[in-house]
């Protein structure tokens, strides 16, 4: 009981807050209002959720919590991963926790994962998604690839998807000249800012954007970059757990006069923006190429997409190909200025291989030094530590535990890549991922298994080809271009996954560096 009282201290002590704030800031009172009904919401959701407790996981492990709250008390929500690596020290790869009732089964290693989500029945079986108020309204009730329960209509839409990427992916000669022409506007940059501290953010940015636009519009434009943009920082702030939660169990609150509760509405709005300007400029441009032309090619596809279902599905791309690949991006540049023998032997081995003529995919077998690079720091910052959860859609059984039916099933990749059987999991060190000869480690090495970067699975990413492609096209343009140095006018952090910023997927803290031209 105690953890109740304090919890209605916190309440009363918000309420009174919220008085004094309005009596002196009017704009700020409004602000606090929604925090009052967030928290209010919150308890009335924990009462209603120890209702109708599961019984899911009843013999597996785990902390216990306290009555209705479950674990609330105990962990970061924003760090929920850091909190299961902890955990599984002490429970092993599969535990449960709740969380206001309702269950949560973590697993926590590669082979749990690969076991759970690579064979039937339970492939199948975990391969929905809890239902959100992001995919059922933002998304045309789930007319979306990644939101989208498991169904017969989901399952058309990921083949079509992932046709269409895997075209772009091993076959990038589709796009790989309009990448490299991009590329040329990030030469630019680097040789107009020579020398000086710089974020690298800005550029990124807009390389990726323009990517994104020319993916999925077949060609570029500013004024789409920018309604990307806008329209990833607003899904993302309505993706976030509680907020989802909250609206999901009490829609009537978007009609309250404040910029919080006006954001699903927002971002609805957003995704339309772009379907219009997207037609648009596919009208007045002629395109015939891109996906939303190959989306609405009915012959080309062999199955007709509705245009709330291509609306959706290129919503999913821009939040999934964005924010990854700026973590990766980001991250890449940082570990290149932090660790310089490690960026001289990238370096002269994209001398070595390629020289000064532009990359191109191809390269990527003949550069492992280069490759094992990237793998390492994908698996070094974890930037998506538990993926998106799965959803059972029926009674199940883990190793001997019965999964009920409606658990969510967090693939803890937080933990599989910073694990002891790492031996120095928070060590960026590339050349775990080579052989004795200095080539790559295949991808059937017991090592390799343990990377589970992309997820695993009937939901793993279907962009992983073309996200990989993309990567090592920049970084090798990158370094045939300049030096990364550390930036003079501050010190550089050392990259600590741990230290990250949150969100649905983990970001570099803001650093600068300088970009010294190649003679």
């Amino acid at each position: 009981m105690i953890y109740i009282f304090h919890f209605m201290v916190y309440c009363v002590n918000t309420c009174r807050g919220f008085f004094l704030h309005l009596m002196s800031k009017h704009s700020q009172g409004r602000t606090k209002m929604f925090e009052i009904i967030s928290v209010v919401v919150i308890l009335l959701l924990g009462i209603l959720h120890y209702s109708q407790k599961s019984g899911s996981g009843r013999n597996l492990p785990g902390p216990s919590g306290v009555p209705f709250f479950g674990v609330i008390f105990q962990i970061d929500l924003n760090r929920l991963y850091i909190k299961l690596y902890e955990w599984t020290s002490s429970y092993g790869d599969i535990f449960q926790f709740s969380i206001f009732g309702k269950p949560y089964v973590s697993l926590n290693s590669a082979d749990l994962i690969r076991e759970v989500l690579g064979t039937e029945p339970n492939a199948t079986i975990t391969a929905s998604r809890e239902p959100s108020f992001l995919g059922e309204y933002c998304l045309e009730n789930f007319s979306d690839v990644i939101f989208s329960p498991y169904s017969k209509e989901w399952s058309k839409r990921r083949k079509l998807v992932h046709r269409l990427l895997h075209s772009y992916g091993e076959g990038i000669q589709i796009l790989e000249n309009d990448v490299l022409q991009k590329l040329q506007r990030v030469k630019l940059y680097l040789a107009g800012n020579e020398g000086k501290d710089v974020d690298p953010h800005g550029v990124v940015e807009e390389f990726l954007f323009e990517n994104l636009a020319s993916l999925i519009a077949g060609t570029t434009d500013k004024e789409l970059h920018l309604l990307m943009k806008e329209m990833d920082e607003v899904s993302n702030g309505v993706a976030m757990p509680v907020v989802d939660l909250i609206f999901r169990k009490f829609p009537f609150l978007m009609t309250l006069p404040f910029t919080f509760t006006k954001k699903p509405a927002y971002c609805k709005y957003m995704i339309d923006e772009i379907m219009r300007k997207v037609q648009k400029m596919s009208m007045e441009k002629e395109i015939t190429h891109g996906m939303y032309y190959e989306m609405n090619n009915e012959e080309a596809n062999g199955h007709q997409l509705t245009e709330k279902e291509m609306k959706c599905i290129m919503t999913n791309i821009i939040g999934a190909g964005f924010l990854t690949s700026r973590g990766t991006l980001m991250s890449l540049i940082h570990l290149l200025a932090e660790y310089p023998s490690v960026q001289s032997r990238v370096q002269n081995e994209i001398d070595d291989m390629i020289g000064q003529r532009d990359p191109h995919v191809t390269d990527r077998n003949n550069c492992p030094y280069t490759e094992a690079f990237i793998i390492e720091a994908l698996r070094f910052i974890a930037h998506a530590p538990l993926a998106i959860p799965h959803y059972t859609l029926e009674t199940c059984n883990i190793r001997g535990h019965t999964i009920d039916k409606g658990t969510t099933i967090l693939t803890n990749l937080w933990t599989v890549h910073h694990s002891d059987v790492w031996g120095d999991p928070f060590t960026f060190r590339p050349e775990r991922f080579m052989d004795d000869s200095g080539q790559l480690l295949p991808v059937t090495h017991p090592i390799r298994k343990r990377l589970l970067i992309f997820g695993y699975g009937k939901r793993s990413c279907i962009g992983e080809v073309f996200a990989r492609n993309r990567t090592f096209l920049f970084l090798a343009t990158l370094l045939q271009t300049c030096n990364v140095k550390k930036p003079s006018g501050q010190s550089l952090t050392a990259l600590d996954p741990r230290n990250m910023m949150v969100g649905v997927v983990l970001q570099p803290q803001p650093y600068k560096v300088q970009f010294k031209l190649r003679k």
